[in-house]
């Protein structure tokens, strides 16, 4: 009896699979929205801005390794998530700080180029320049708790954002496109303390992190390198624009 040589049919592609329960996610949402009012609320009023900055800066730092801390605990499979997304070994430290520097200056281009856009729009455009100068710090030792700040914001962002958040959306939408689109939009929304002008900039920043995400197959090892960059070295932007007449929009 002759052997078939057919080739197997090929295996048929399997939908994303959420990576956690659908009530956890709708958690996250909820926090978020009152974080986002709350922080809002809180940057337009006076004492905001005299508030001491090393208290702020260290209930921030407490406040995303916290967030950070209950998406991982709803999450099916921890370390399957970890591996995905920090454990990847295809890239050096070097190669991993070079594509961070890169996603980076990519995604000041991106800034700059979607906020000269909507100067000649309806959009609003304005940026509540009060809350960045206030937010800057200005001593050794605050520029020093701002680095662990922003490091903090770089690691817990991204793993909620372009790891939870983004896997769990391209397994509800099956569109790894609209998932980037969205969780662009939520990373955007988030940012609302800095003023309206802010959200759609910044959506468009989300957006690039999530594209880089995809092109490195989920390892966020570089965009936690390029939102460390981008959250530290506004420090630098807002101490150089102090020193300006007309401090210009950020």
């Amino acid at each position: 009896m002759p052997y078939d040589t057919t080739a197997p049919p090929p295996p048929l592609p399997t939908r994303p699979r959420a990576i956690a329960p659908w009530l956890h996610t709708a958690a996250l949402f909820f926090v978020l929205a009152i974080t986002t009012f709350a922080g809002h609320t809180r940057a337009a009023s006076s004492a905001f801005l005299g508030a001491p900055r090393i208290p702020r800066y260290t209930s921030s730092i407490v406040a995303e390794w916290l967030l950070l801390g209950s998406v991982i605990a709803g999450i099916y499979v921890r370390r399957d998530f970890f591996l995905t997304t920090l454990k990847q070994r295809t890239h050096t430290l070097v190669q991993t700080l070079g594509f961070g520097a890169v996603i980076y200056l990519f995604s000041v281009f991106a800034l700059g180029l979607v906020r000269g856009i909507i100067q000649f729009t309806s959009i609003p455009h304005s940026v509540n320049l009060d809350v960045i100068l206030g937010m800057a710090p200005r001593t050794p030792a605050e520029f020093t708790l701002w680095f662990f700040l922003s490091l903090s914001a770089g690691v817990c962002e991204e793993l909620i954002f372009r790891g939870y958040l983004m896997q769990q959306l391209t397994a509800w939408t099956t569109s790894p496109v609209a998932a980037i689109l969205i969780t662009g939009i939520l990373f955007g929304c988030v940012h609302l303390y800095e003023g309206l002008g802010a959200i759609l900039p910044l959506a468009t920043l989300g957006i690039v992190y999530g594209f880089a995400t995809r092109y490195f197959k989920g390892d966020l090892r570089p965009v936690i390198v390029a939102h460390f960059l981008q959250d530290f070295l506004v420090a630098f932007i807002a101490q150089a624009a102090r020193h300006l007449p007309h401090p210009p929009t950020l």
